[in-house]
C-alpha cells in the first residue's frame, strides 16, 4: 500500500538510544508492550547515539549490542542520531540561544561546517557497522541540522535525514511531510505544555484531512520518569493504531509500507 491509497502510517521512534540510556529505553517499552511485542503490530525506530555524552565506543558494550541485535531481529531500525549529542560550540546570536540553549541543550549538529559533520557523520557510521548495524538516515539531536551537515550527509551517500516536521530524500531533494509528537520533561512546565499540545496535535492529525500525513511518535527514554508521559504514550499509541497502520522511519521516506 503506497502512503497515498488509503491511510498514512504511524511511526514510533525512541531517541537518544545508547548504553547509558538502555535502561530507561527497555522500561518505556516495556509499559508500551502491548503495542509492540512480536505479537503486537508496531516496530520502533531507535535513534543510536554511538557515544552518547562521551561514553566508550558502541562495540564495547556487550549487553546494549545483545539487546539492540533483538530488537532489530523483532522488526525494529537502527538510524545514526548524532555522535556524543552534545552541543560544545558558543552561541551566535539571541535567536541561536533560543534554538540552542532554550530549545534545547543538545544540538550538536546545528552549527557545524561541512568538514566536522563529516568527521562525527563517518565515525557514526562506522561505529554502527563495527556492531553489524546498517542505516541509511540520520536524525540530527533536536532536529537540528545545519548546512553544513547536510552537504556531508549528501557526501556520505546518506539516503535520507530528518527535520522537525518531515523526512528529506537527500537524492531527489523531495520532503516527506510528518509531522512528530515529542514531549519535553526537564521542568513542570515544560510537561504541562507537553501534554496540552501533545494531546491537541494529535486530535489534528487524527481528522478525516490529515490522512494522508504520516504521523511521528518521538519517545525519548527519559519520558520514562514521568507517568503523566507514559499515559499520554499509551493513550496516543491506541488512537493512533486504531486509525493507522504503522511503519519504521525509513519506509515514510520510501513512501511504501512493507506488508500492505
Amino acid at each position: 500500500m503506497t502512503l497515498t491509497e488509503h491511510l498514512a502510517p504511524a511511526a514510533l521512534v525512541l531517541h537518544d538510544v545508547s548504553p547509558r540510556t538502555q535502561a530507561r529505553c527497555m522500561a518505556l517499552l516495556a509499559a508500551l508492550a502491548p503495542f509492540i511485542t512480536p505479537q503486537g503490530p508496531m516496530p520502533v525506530t531507535l535513534l543510536v547515539v554511538p557515544r552518547y555524552h562521551g561514553d566508550s565506543p558502541l562495540i564495547e558494550h556487550t549487553a546494549f549490542r545483545a539487546w539492540l541485535d533483538t530488537r532489530l531481529a523483532l522488526g525494529d531500525e537502527v538510524v545514526l542520531h548524532g555522535f556524543y549529542h552534545t552541543d560544545r560550540l558558543p552561541v551566535r546570536s539571541p535567536l541561536d540561544w533560543a534554538r540552542r540553549r532554550l530549545y534545547t541543550l543538545e544540538g550538536e549538529f546545528a552549527q557545524l561546517n561541512r568538514l566536522d559533520a563529516q568527521h562525527l557523520l563517518q565515525q557514526g557510521r562506522d561505529e554502527l557497522a563495527a556492531c553489524g548495524w546498517k542505516t541509511r538516515g540520520f536524525v540530527a539531536p533536536a532536529w537540528l541540522t545545519s548546512v553544513g551537515t547536510i552537504e556531508a550527509l549528501t557526501q556520505l551517500d546518506f539516503d535520507w535525514y530528518a527535520s522537525r516536521t518531515g523526512l528529506m530524500d537527500l537524492h531527489t531533494g523531495e520532503q516527506t511531510r510528518a509531522t512528530s509528537l515529542v514531549w519535553s520533561v526537564r521542568a513542570a512546565w515544560r510537561r504541562r505544555l507537553s501534554k496540552i499540545y501533545n494531546a491537541r496535535l494529535l486530535a489534528k492529525l487524527l481528522q478525516r484531512e490529515q490522512a494522508a500525513t504520516p504521523i511521528r511518535l518521538g519517545l525519548h527514554p527519559v519520558d520514562a520518569d514521568w507517568p503523566e508521559a507514559v499515559r499520554f504514550w499509551q493513550e496516543a499509541l491506541a488512537m493512533v493504531l486504531a486509525q493507522r497502520p504503522c511503519a519504521i522511519k525509513s519506509q515514510l521516506i520510501m513512501g511504501r509500507v512493507d506488508g500492505a
